[in-house]
């Protein structure tokens, strides 16, 4: 999820949500960072915590005053500044693309090789790093990316006093292998790329994020899943072989047969092992259409119990998840790879991503009123059916996004690029937006989907929710920063079905202008989390001590692999690369009570 829509997003219900503060008293105490003051224990599920904070909250008639002069030039600045921008920045990378395929099919090899070889960027990331260690190995090793480029919600990255390596050449489609159905690109080549690239072929990754502009890397090393992960797991189950040059300058090719410690030790590490350079993936044939079947649910044990159905059936569907709307109501969404041949099957065909046509999830709602129905979505649609809307935050960022006219005037540029959206805010109003807007998610074992629902309603109370069943498989010492629970695996499986929860809004209590506090619902998900064995997604802003996270994802693997390659000393720890910017989030009382705990434990 482009978690960095959380500025204008937020922006949006300022203005309501000023007048409605205003109508309020504000409570004794309340505090308008989000922080507060220190409870030594508190009480989480039945049993006490240490060093939890008693948080009052974020108010938006306390919000910065430049925070608040933005929210009403938020429309008008998007619509203006940010849409077109981002419509010639796809412009310049369709263009980009297409010169590169007209290359590699007319032009003689011996030009192409002439325009740069993968050999020859990966030789220039080798020489940097020899200079590195040449000069002593001084500072901590981080790519020179800017940060809002990324699909965090982290503005900046905390590579200060770092010595950048520049990765930037690195988006290039290398090889498509028919026979052996893998594609071979470079880490910065998006999703979107791939899309252009393999329908034509008529194939497409077997794990195909549906945002566009998500890199291959980023889902390798980092955060990655689909609607058919149920089936497949995560999107390093895909992975075939990794390419990366580690801080001696050495490049490493590695597979599961090759390097098994290291080949399991790659994903979820966030770049702390070294610089991953080239990844080959398993590509699958692609019908031209998906059918799918919308069927409303209405509880959240009703929803829990269909998804466990579907997610488990040895030939289910292709591809599972469900949207919430409220605490109650949901529309799962079930669908398998199809052709159209016969006439009543054309009549259903809907091609969703027309910028005419209503959002998504807008249409999918539809099936709460109308009861079950299906219909065919041409593939392509399918896969990135959520771009237009950037999920469902479009609406919140400009409110008659959805507005027939608005679809038909300006909708044919598309959705604000999330890069440019982290772009145009500054720290004052990246700080704002942590404590007022939520980008979470929560991946917990699918049988307790009925609880996460109540639980997100009553942290976040945000709508819709985001819900992906996915395959999570236990591969003993092999199984890498996520290690599941023996007890959470299916009987007989070496695998288990969690389920991805999302939250990407304004909370339900600042839309209303009252208080609410991100730091203490945002670690309450996260101690909830850990106590069902789950995990949070990274990328987005983790209100968690880097104890709390390593009890949360087992570095024990990773560890053995950095202190092997030496990465070690090269490289920060994977809280120091996701943990929020300095000076955004207080945990000094959390931090104290820990130093506390452990001078307990060792007297």
């Amino acid at each position: 999820m482009p978690a960095s829509t959380s500025t204008t997003t937020t922006q949006t219900t300022a203005a309501n949500a000023q007048t409605q503060a205003r109508k309020r008293k504000p409570q004794n105490g309340s505090s308008s960072n989000g922080i507060g003051a220190a409870a030594p224990h508190a009480q989480h599920n039945g049993r006490q915590l240490v060093g939890e904070a008693k948080a009052e909250g974020f108010r938006m008639d306390e919000a910065p005053l430049m925070f608040r002069v933005l929210a009403h030039v938020r429309v008008p600045m998007l619509m203006f500044v940010v849409i077109p921008l981002s419509f010639g920045l796809w412009c310049f990378r369709t263009a980009r693309s297409e010169f590169r395929k007209f290359l590699t099919g007319f032009m003689p090899a011996s030009l192409c090789a002439a325009l740069g070889t993968h050999e020859e960027r990966v030789a220039k990331i080798a020489k940097q790093l020899q200079q590195w260690n040449d000069d002593g190995c001084k500072k901590k090793l981080r790519t020179s990316r800017a940060n809002w480029l990324s699909m965090s919600t982290r503005l900046l990255s905390n590579k200060q006093g770092c010595h950048l390596i520049d990765v930037s050449e690195l988006n290039h489609i290398l090889e498509y292998d028919e026979k052996e159905q893998t594609v071979t690109v470079e880490p910065m080549v998006t999703f979107g790329q791939l899309t252009e690239f393999l329908m034509p072929k008529g194939m497409c990754m077997q794990c195909h994020i549906e945002m566009e502009s998500i890199t291959v890397g980023g889902a390798s090393m980092g955060f990655g899943l689909e609607t058919n992960s149920h089936k497949v797991g995560f999107f390093q189950e895909t992975v075939v072989e990794y390419e990366l040059v580690t801080p001696d300058a050495k490049v490493h090719r590695v597979t599961a047969e090759s390097d098994p410690e290291l080949f399991y030790a790659l994903p979820w590490s966030y770049g702390t092992i070294g610089f991953l350079t080239k990844v080959k993936c398993r590509v699958v044939k692609a019908k031209p259409y998906v059918h799918v079947t919308y069927i409303p649910t209405f509880s959240a044990k009703e929803l829990s119990r269909k998804l466990n159905e579907l997610a488990n059936q040895e030939s289910g569907p292709d591809f599972l998840e469900a949207t919430g709307y409220s605490k109650d109501n949901a529309v799962i969404q079930c669908a398998r790879f199809a052709d159209v041949k016969e006439w009543n099957q054309r009549a259903r065909v809907n091609h969703i991503n027309w910028f005419w046509k209503p959002f998504y999830y807008k249409w999918v709602e539809t099936a709460l009123k109308k009861g079950q129905f299906d219909e065919y979505i041409p593939t392509k649609h399918y896969y990135h059916r959520f771009t237009r809307s950037i999920f469902w935050e479009l609406e919140d960022m400009i409110p008659f996004s959805n507005h027939p006219l608005y679809r038909v005037l300006w909708g044919w540029m598309g959705a604000p690029e999330v890069s440019l959206l982290k772009l145009f805010q500054g720290p004052v109003i990246r700080k704002s937006s942590m404590y007022a807007h939520a980008v979470q998610e929560s991946i917990v074992p699918l049988k307790i989907l009925d609880e996460g629902i109540e639980k997100f309603d009553d942290w976040y109370g945000i709508y819709p929710l985001l819900i992906f069943p996915v395959r999570v498989y236990d591969r003993g010492d092999l199984s890498g920063m996520l290690r599941p629970r023996k007890d959470l695996t299916n009987e007989g499986k070496d695998y288990g079905i969690w389920v991805d929860i999302g939250a990407y809004g304004v909370p339900r209590a600042i839309k209303e202008g009252k208080s609410w506090s991100a730091k203490k619902n945002v670690r309450d998900m996260e101690h909830w989390t850990r106590d069902n064995g789950g995990w949070q997604a990274l990328y987005t802003d983790i209100f968690c001590t880097e104890k709390e996270l390593r009890s949360m994802f087992d570095h024990t693997l990773l560890e053995k692999a950095r202190k092997r390659l030496g990465s070690e000393k090269a490289f920060g720890s994977v809280y120091s690369k996701v943990r929020p910017e300095p000076g955004l989030l207080d945990l000094s009382d959390v931090l104290a009570a820990e130093e506390k705990e452990e001078n307990v434990k060792c007297n």
